[in-house]
């Protein structure tokens, strides 16, 4: 949140403040005690399967500044004298007025977007058509009774406009989202039948849907479905304009007008005339509907009709919303496994038939839908009738829930398909690999927590050669931790090389659902590639160049200016424009890589400020052996000279920078280099840059790299291997052929060196490693088989094998090891 004391937090949350000391100050909101650092407090909520107040002392334990809790709860508990507590009544209704007074405060405008389906969708679509514009967006689906406060609590500032999703499951829920929200713009996306049972009618939900809106201002507007009659009396008694998204430009329209290999060309037109096309990456009639609300809803914000071409042209709908992979054995398979109404299954039917390939089979792997009430049959079965129509030759219904209507909804309309009904998502793997073939196409549709979506990780990690897992979960936790032991410093999340060879977008946005607010890259051109997949972190942008300056002012991206020669590059640039950038200046205090010298560091801030068209918002400098306590003394003189300089610019009235010099190794190991912020990088993922630094430090290892065994031989003794004969057998071995060579980014190094792990089972690596396999001994494997998985490096099933270990073995560093990563290796990203 932004930054409040926490006697004002107990104001306006309606509590009671019991403190003992000076009301420390809250940057941070967090209900999940793990998550707990300095800087925090620690909402304490009673939920379905656990209760908060349980872990009140785990929270302080973890760093967090203070905690709110409930009266009631009160005689429970074992409190503390020293820990500051703010006691209310319901902490939820405390958290949701919190929420409604930093709105009030801090947020100009709020564009509030509510629906059945494609709420993210819409919000992720804008997030990239406003990609030059400053604003805040709701993490992932943050839209309930309790995502919607942290949504707005998550604003680190000031902001001039908030795109928030709100979403509903019970009548009576709209009117205090409403209140947090107060929207001055709406998006409506349709009136599907999720959470029928709880409403009785769509009719009931379109009402309560439209209460967002209600008393949006004259001046603003509201943006609905054409052709929609459930809300059309609700939008007349709206005070506000009410435009209609279709066919007709109103404002704007967008129309397909042919499919691609990639997806689909469409057109833009608006009420005027004015025309652009875009090729959009998707086939999903429902997906191109949700982006033409996003275009009209950013064109009405001031966005022109050629900016908006251009973002749609490099959309792509984000993960586990019609995601598509296809395997080195051409099977296609589309995860959409986190909706279960009606309207999203049978979009998803209509969108994986159209993308199924020529000659073959398309295969339905369904987990039900819930809450449909007295409908519920109906809608199965419905389900089922529109798969067989679609032509699926197999349908797999897995669980229990209201499934035999749908098999014999499809039955009906297929007679000659084949069902199979599983228990669980295990089962659904053993029976679906078998049967797959190039060609075919397997759909995954189930409600979220169903197992659908791991069902894909499964199954894709089962039929790929190659694999990189990343655990986000572990991600998560790595961040808490360096949140606990760096105290109040920010983190910068270093996504350079790539985000170290995973996927520099996904990262980042995986980094704003955790409340990382400040992202660092190599060049402007990752950072444009950032805010046009919709992050709305600050970006710093550490190897910028001269020719950049309109990118970096048009995606509000922060260089670092590094030399003297930048400085002046830019200033003159940015002469007579009118704009002024944000920029930090790197100091030079022994890397001798890039920065100024630290005395001329004061005369370059003075420039800086003096040019009227820059603005030095921060300083950094950069360790070159953090990780060795040999340098120690070395690390400690860079610290004093960069210390000289950060006091010589405050004596000057240089106030409010941001500072920072730790990268990882520092900041694990050096407590007075944090600043205000450190730049994680390996330590994202759990990889210790030295053995120092992994003795002061425990962190969970978040990256696994699999592949499978392909081929097995027997040889006898004296046999060589591969390529120079460098391997001779000692005895009569089994050789186990893996897919992975050194274009996936194995270093060649690694031949015959180390080891890999077969099932947990370790494998000496023997002969050369090849351009596109390996040979593995696997004698002493007992029950070893074609398909066996092989993990290279990281962690992966319960098995770990230690990059750092891998990295020396091989002659080199980790981060090589990372980022040599090749694209053939499919990365799959596992969430919580």
């Amino acid at each position: 949140m932004v930054s409040t004391k926490l006697d004002r937090i107990a104001h306006e949350a309606g509590g009671e403040l019991r403190c003992q000391s000076v009301p420390p100050v809250i940057e941070r909101i967090i209900t999940d005690s793990r998550g707990a650092s300095p800087g925090s407090l620690f909402v304490a909520l009673k939920g379905g399967r656990t209760n908060g107040h349980l872990f009140l002392a785990d929270a302080f334990r973890n760093g967090a500044n203070a905690a709110m809790i409930a009266q009631d709860a009160i005689a429970t508990l074992a409190i503390q004298r020293t820990w500051p507590l703010i006691v209310v009544h319901d902490p939820l209704r405390a958290l949701q007025a919190l929420a409604r007074w930093q709105r009030r405060e801090f947020f100009v405008k709020v564009l509030a977007i509510t629906g059945s389906n494609g709420k993210t969708i819409v919000k992720d679509a804008l997030k990239t058509l406003l990609a030059g514009r400053r604003f805040l967006a709701s993490p992932g689906s943050y839209n309930s009774q309790l995502g919607l406060p942290l949504a707005v609590l998550s604003a680190e500032k000031p902001e001039p406009l908030a795109i928030l999703e709100v979403g509903i499951s019970a009548p009576g829920e709209m009117a205090p989202l409403a209140e947090i929200a107060t929207p001055d713009y709406g998006i409506l996306t349709n009136i599907g039948m999720a959470h029928l049972g709880a409403f009785g009618s769509r009719e009931a939900i379109a009402r309560e849907k439209m209460l967002l809106f209600k008393d949006i201002p004259r001046d603003g507007w509201v943006l609905i479905p054409a052709r929609e009659p459930t809300i059309e009396e609700s939008a007349k008694q709206l005070k506000c304009a009410v435009y209609k998204a279709g066919s007709d430009p109103q404002v704007l329209s967008l129309l397909s007008i042919g499919l691609t290999e990639e997806g689909q060309l469409v057109e833009l037109r608006t009420a005027a005339g004015e025309k652009r096309s875009a090729n959009i990456k998707t086939r999903s009639a429902e997906i191109i509907a949700d982006l033409q609300l996003a275009a009209v809803a950013a064109h009405l914000l001031g966005v022109g009709l050629e900016e908006i071409a251009a973002s749609l042209g490099g959309y792509a709908p984000s993960s586990t919303r019609m995601e598509l992979w296809s395997s080195p054995q051409g099977i296609r398979l589309i995860n959409d496994g986190y909706s279960s109404d009606p309207i999203s299954v049978q979009a998803a039917l209509r969108t994986a038939a159209q993308s199924a390939g020529p000659g073959g089979k398309r295969l339905f792997a369904f987990a039900g839908m819930r809450e449909l009430g007295a409908s519920s049959e109906r809608e199965h079965r419905q389900v089922g009738a529109q798969a067989g129509e679609c032509g699926f030759s197999h349908l797999f219904l897995v669980g229990n829930g209201g499934l035999q209507s749908t098999a014999e909804g499809y039955q009906a309309a297929k007679a000659d398909g084949f069902v199979f009904h599983v228990q669980n998502t295990v089962e659904l793997k053993e029976h679906l690999l078998p049967l797959l073939r190039s060609g075919d196409t397997v759909l995954f549709k189930g409600p979220r927590n169903a197992g659908m979506v791991q069902a894909v990780y499964d199954l894709s990690g089962a039929i790929a050669q190659r694999c990189q897992w990343i655990n986000l979960a572990a991600i998560e936790g790595n961040i808490a931790r360096f949140r606990r032991h760096c105290g109040g410093a920010h983190i910068m999340a270093m996504l350079k090389a790539m985000a170290y060879g995973t996927d520099l977008v996904q990262l980042a946005s995986w980094m704003s659902r955790l409340g990382v607010h400040h992202v660092g890259v190599s060049s402007a051109n990752e950072g444009v590639a950032l805010r046009k997949n919709g992050a709305d972190q600050e970006i710093f942008i550490f190897l910028a160049e001269r020719e950049d300056v309109d990118n970096l002012l048009h995606y509000r991206l922060t260089p670092v200016i590094y030399s003297a020669g930048l400085e002046d590059a830019f200033a003159r640039s940015l002469a007579g424009s009118g704009r002024t950038l944000d920029v930090h200046l790197k100091v030079d205090t022994g890397m001798h890589r890039l920065g100024v010298a630290p005395t001329e560091a004061l005369e370059l801030a003075h420039r800086i400020r003096a040019c009227g068209t820059m603005r030095l918002t921060g300083v950094c400098t950069h360790f070159a052996s953090a990780d060795d306590p040999k340098a120690d003394d070395f690390t400690r003189q860079q610290i004093t000279l960069f210390n000289d300089v950060v006091t010589s610019l405050e004596a000057q009235d240089f106030n409010g920078l941001q500072i920072h010099a730790a990268n990882t190794a520092a900041a694990i190991r050096f407590p007075e280099a944090r600043y205000t912020m450190v730049r994680i990088g390996l330590g994202l993922y759990g990889i210790h840059p030295s053995a120092a630094t992994q003795k002061a430090m425990d962190l969970e290892l978040a990256l696994g790299v699999t592949s499978h065994i392909s081929s097995l031989q027997e040889y006898p003794t004296g046999a060589t291997l591969g390529y120079n004969n460098t391997f001779t057998a000692p005895r009569k071995i089994k050789v186990g052929i893996v897919p992975f060579g050194y274009d996936d980014g194995l270093p060649w190094g690694f031949s015959g060196r180390g080891h890999v792990l077969v099932e947990g089972h370790p494998a000496p690596v023997v002969g050369r490693i090849s351009m596109d396999q390996m040979q593995i001994d696997v004698t002493d494997i007992p029950n070893v088989s074609i398909g066996a998985e092989v993990l290279l490096y990281g962690a992966h099933n319960g098995h770990t094998l230690r990059p750092e270990q891998v990295a020396e073995q091989a002659g080199t560093i980790t981060h090589e090891l990372l980022t040599r990563l090749g694209e053939r290796v499919h990365r799959i990203y596992v969430e919580p």
